[in-house]
């Protein structure tokens, strides 16, 4: 069994799996929302009056 074929059985696993599926895409979404928070950190949402 060579390193790719064990690296495409992980991500298979992860993907068949529901509850890791959900896990691994509940942290995809965090980790995108803290660095879009991070790039909107000095952005005016409304204009000052």
């Amino acid at each position: 069994m060579n390193k790719d074929s064990s690296v495409v059985m992980f991500l298979k696993a992860l993907y068949y799996d529901d509850f890791k599926w959900s896990v691994v895409k509940s942290i995809g979404i965090f980790s995108l929302g803290v660095r879009l928070a991070q790039e909107c950190a000095g952005m005016e949402l409304l204009p000052g009056q």
